[in-house]
């Protein structure tokens, strides 16, 4: 628009220009030594030599323009390639392993977002590969913060552990969230209208529903930190990384699997005072924990993406010295010590 207006003006100008030397020619009296008179033909031809100039300078114009337009779209380009990445942690390990120990590094921590087994509504398919696209979908959701598909804490857990209701029926998009009291920043404000962070068991009954928008803004400018169980095909997530353009880092975390298979006994033991007894189904789990650890360190070890960005950490050592592992891992996950970790 501003180009064609100014072609305008400037042929107008002209115009003006060769009428008023018309002008005065003819009111004047030419002397003897003027050899040549302007005619039609010559305003003519001067108006249209200056049109055509005219337009080979706009022409000029236009395309330097273009090539500078196409020098900002390749900075575009390269501004979106260079966009920094979402830093996110996923910690993986097996049932009774000490996760949720360790998850508590990140659940105090001020800088971190942190997501308690996102996965558990697949708990039932053990280490079956079924519904394994969701599995990865769910974990690619809550690491990005959108938290629109969660376990739904109101259903009983005896329909749940009974297969009474099925996997869509046991998803929530209401804002319940996956064990809600696992999540000390869903149990404060703005949250909740008290503070139940160090009340954990009252979160549940005097919070009302998480706002999922809220809880999304809260989350993204943290770094994200979910800790599963049951998640051994850590060599389908640096594909998910690169698509969703995470700064990932993995802990596995490792325990001795006597120590798995006691706890496991111990948990669902009536009488805890009772002798230690493994039946075969226990002991057959821990062979299976042994198998897929076997497995995830064959991939962290075939894999330079993978090596680069996992930190095998064992429980044993976490347990025997809280404070220099737990500096460890935070400084792994690019977090600092505060006062609220110790």
């Amino acid at each position: 628009m501003n180009a064609n207006l100014n072609f305008c003006q400037i042929v107008t100008f002209y115009l003006i220009v060769i009428c008023v030397v018309l002008f005065y020619s003819g009111e004047k009296e030419q002397p003897e030594t003027v050899e040549r008179f302007y005619t039609v033909n010559d305003v003519k031809k001067i108006v249209e030599e200056k049109i055509k100039e005219i337009k080979e300078s706009f022409s000029e114009e236009k395309n330097e323009n273009e090539k500078k337009s196409d020098n900002f779209e390749d900075l575009k380009t390269d501004e979106n390639e260079t966009l920094p990445k979402r830093k996110v942690i996923l910690i993986f390990t097996f049932m009774r392993s000490g996760s949720t120990f360790l998850g508590e590094l990140f659940n105090n921590h001020e800088d971190a977002f942190y997501i308690f087994e996102p996965l558990h509504p697949f708990y039932k398919f053990g280490f079956s590969k079924t519904y394994l696209n969701e599995r990865l979908k769910i974990l690619k959701n809550n690491l990005n913060c959108d938290f629109e598909e969660q376990y739904d804490i109101t259903i009983p857990w005896k329909s749940f552990k009974n297969d009474e209701m099925g996997l869509e029926e046991t998803t929530d998009k209401r804002g319940d969230f996956v064990f809600r009291s696992k999540h000390r920043r869903l149990c404060a404000p703005p949250f909740c209208a008290r503070d139940f962070s160090n009340n954990l068991h009252s979160c549940n009954d005097e919070c009302g529903l998480v706002d999922l928008s809220l809880a999304k803004r809260v989350c993204q400018p943290l770094i994200s930190v979910a800790k599963t169980i049951r998640f051994v095909e850590i060599e389908l997530l640096q594909q998910m990384a690169e698509e969703n353009n995470f700064d990932l880092k993995l802990i596995f975390l490792a325990r001795d699997p006597r120590g798995i298979l006691e706890s496991r006994v111990k948990i669902y033991q009536k009488n805890e005072n009772a002798p230690f007894f493994a039946n075969e189904k226990n002991v057959k789990s821990v062979d299976e924990v042994c198998a897929k650890t076997r497995g995830i360190l064959e991939n962290i070890e075939n894999s330079e993406w993978l090596k680069k960005r996992t930190l095998i950490v064992r429980y044993e050592d976490l347990a025997m010295e809280p404070q220099i592992k737990s500096a460890e891992i935070l400084k792994f996950a690019g977090l600092e010590v505060n006062s609220k970790i110790f």
